[in-house]
């Protein structure tokens, strides 16, 4: 039997003596490149940090602060958390929410149903009374209906409402599973009799409902839901960063730019009152002295709407410092990860219902006379196919990491779906930007994730040639090796536009934003492109804008950024960690591919989401790090 097993073993096809020799010799590439000058600088991340943080300057201002008899931050942040731990706003919030969990589910139905009872009388008496003229006379009318309807249901139950929320398998899943709030309180507060004030309800609904002949319907409610959104972003921002990594697709920037701020006010508070902590490392440097040349990139500009992109800029900016400090445990990382997967499905979901049911809407990205086989590209929640290329490549690594490293047989077929639903949409897309960077970022993941890389892609040769051969007159492979169409003869003439004005704008830059370029560039355009709203190049972009100074930043905060990650990855322990890690940075590798051929930073919200995903993979190597005890380095 032994015997049998053995030969077995021997005429496995791994065990081969030419498959023997590939894996051999991909193993001596392997560590050669690791052990070479590729290795040498780019996993040598921790000597970089060491020697920084024993450099003169930072040992000087140390000890500074360590001489300092009475450090006055410290005491003007113990008079500020004192002030803010005992301020009224505070008291008032915490007995609202505690005052709101205990109440009786029914309380709140009859809120619900006297408030949509008295807008549909209201509505009814406008419409057919008084004859009022409204823009949509009946979409107050449908809220209130709709609000009754609520109420009712909430009639039947018996709870409170902190007790429907704590036995509810949907919310717990929402509120705990997903957005990691805390269990305890919801727990402590489902234990109290729940309050019955049916007299005070029923008034403040009709009084409620009475102000929608001044208001719209609508904003009532939204007002009560802000409020709720309100009070838990304060309470928990990790919960508000992943609530944004899963809604993002679907805000407005402003919208976005509001749940920021709210965010980094209650990070702040909870920094100043002990509860969080905010570290800066070396790749932290990097990215404060981009910011500065961006901020300068607003005030000193050619055009005066360079302030307000700027100000949104340093706004989703400051992100990354605040995810990579507050995400300080592996499950909210895992969290943010799951919320990212979740949301990209949904979007992709979207693109594919554009795509087979005609819905495009993107028509003018297509050169219809080389491509007349491409009906249209789909945009889903973004309006541009390149964009939503961009948000789709920066997500798809990660979703294989999670594939790759997950043990559970259902959770990889959930994985599985997502890959394949991600992959359908960026393929409608017909953006060849983002694929060379999908296909780029695929490379990359499965050369370093492990060393027998090269015996599978020696292996794989006669496989693509055959692929290949049989694809040859297919519309995807049409598109992507027609490369040299209008659209990139199109980038080919803007880019020598740009170069020519490189010469006279020297090294400050024009300022940020569109409206700076548009003053600019059409004087150096090549006739025809005089209207290029940027430089589709996100490095001569920076360039252009923010001047010479602030793209060699960029660019060290990016070898930074790189050092780090694989430095991670070459002295992780656990496999499921480097995994995820390189899953991150290959989706940020692949959308910096894609900026060599577009100004990936025109759409704010994918904007956001590059500085997020940036903090998110050093919030995993940090808390990775500091769970498996590992001295490896992280930012």
């Amino acid at each position: 039997m032994d015997k049998e097993k053995k030969r077995g073993k021997r005429n496995r096809p791994g065990n081969s003596l030419f498959i023997s020799g590939l894996n051999r010799f991909s193993a001596w590439v392997y560590s050669c490149i690791l052990a070479g000058l590729f290795g040498f600088i780019f996993t040598s991340y921790q000597k970089l940090s060491d020697g920084f943080r024993t450099s003169f300057l930072l040992t000087k201002l140390r000890g500074l602060f360590r001489n300092m008899k009475e450090n006055p931050f410290k005491r003007a942040k113990h008079s500020v958390a004192k002030i803010y731990e005992q301020s009224f706003c505070l008291t008032w919030i915490r007995r609202f929410f505690q005052g709101f969990l205990t109440m009786h589910v029914n309380n709140l139905g009859l809120i619900c149903f006297s408030y949509g009872f008295c807008v549909v009388i209201i509505q009814l008496l406008k419409l057919y009374t008084f004859n009022v003229i409204m823009e949509n006379p009946y979409k107050s009318l449908i809220v209130g209906i709709i609000v009754s309807l609520l109420g009712i249901f909430m009639f039947f139950s018996k709870k409170s409402i902190a007790g429907l929320l704590y036995e509810s398998k949907t919310a717990r899943f929402i509120l705990f599973d997903l957005l990691g709030f805390q269990m305890y309180g919801i727990a402590q507060a489902a234990k109290v009799e729940p309050r019955r004030i049916f007299n005070a309800s029923l008034v403040l609904g009709l009084l409620l409902g009475g102000l929608t002949v001044f208001i719209e319907a609508i904003r009532i409610p939204a007002f009560f839901v802000f409020l709720l959104v309100f009070i838990l972003v304060l309470n928990s921002p990790e919960s508000a960063i992943i609530l944004v990594f899963l809604t993002l697709p679907f805000l407005k920037t402003m919208h976005l730019v509001f749940t920021m701020c709210l965010i980094y006010v209650s990070f702040l508070l909870k920094l100043i009152c002990g509860r969080r902590v905010f570290r800066l490392k070396l790749t932290d440097f990097a990215a404060i002295a981009f910011m500065i040349f961006v901020f300068f990139g607003g005030i000193y500009s050619v055009d005066a709407s360079s302030f307000e992109k700027m100000c949104v800029f340093v706004c989703f900016m400051m992100a990354y410092f605040v995810i990579k400090n507050t995400l300080g445990s592996p499950a909210l990382v895992r969290r943010c990860i799951y919320a990212l997967i979740t949301s990209s499905v949904i979007v992709s979901l979207y693109g594919l219902y554009q795509n087979f049911f005609g819905t495009f809407t993107a028509n003018a990205w297509l050169d219809t006379n080389t491509f007349s086989e491409i009906e249209g590209r789909v945009v889903s929640t973004f309006q541009n196919p390149n964009v939503l290329g961009e948000y789709i490549i920066m997500i798809f690594p990660l979703i294989l990491a999670m594939m790759v490293s997950e043990k559970q047989h259902n959770k990889r077929f959930s994985y599985l779906f997502a890959a394949i639903i991600n992959c359908a949409c960026l393929v409608f897309t017909w953006s060849r930007g983002a694929w060379l960077g999908f296909l780029l970022s695929l490379i990359l993941f499965f050369a370093v994730s492990g060393k027998h890389f090269l015996t599978a892609a020696i292996l794989s040769l006669p496989v693509l040639g055959v692929v290949l051969y049989f694809a040859m007159d297919t519309v995807i492979l049409h598109r992507f090796t027609n490369i040299f169409d209008s659209s990139a003869s199109y980038r080919f003439n803007i880019w020598r536009g740009v170069l020519r004005m490189l010469d006279d704008i020297g090294l400050q830059g024009i300022g940020i934003g569109e409206g700076a370029f548009r003053m600019i560039y059409p004087g150096y355009a090549l006739s025809g492109i005089e209207a290029a709203p940027h430089s589709h190049n996100l490095f001569l972009q920076i360039l252009v804008e923010t001047g010479v100074f602030s793209l060699i930043a960029f660019l060290v905060f990016l070898f930074f950024y790189t050092q780090c990650s694989l430095s991670f990855c070459k002295n992780a322990y656990n496999p499921a960690n480097k995994t995820i890690c390189l899953g991150i940075y290959a989706g940020i590798f692949a959308f910096l591919v894609q900026g060599l051929t577009d100004y990936v930073w025109y759409n704010y919200r994918i904007f956001l989401l590059f500085w997020m995903i940036l903090g998110l993979g050093l919030a995993h190597i940090r808390t990775a790090s500091a769970t498996e005890e590992e001295s490896v380095p992280f930012a």
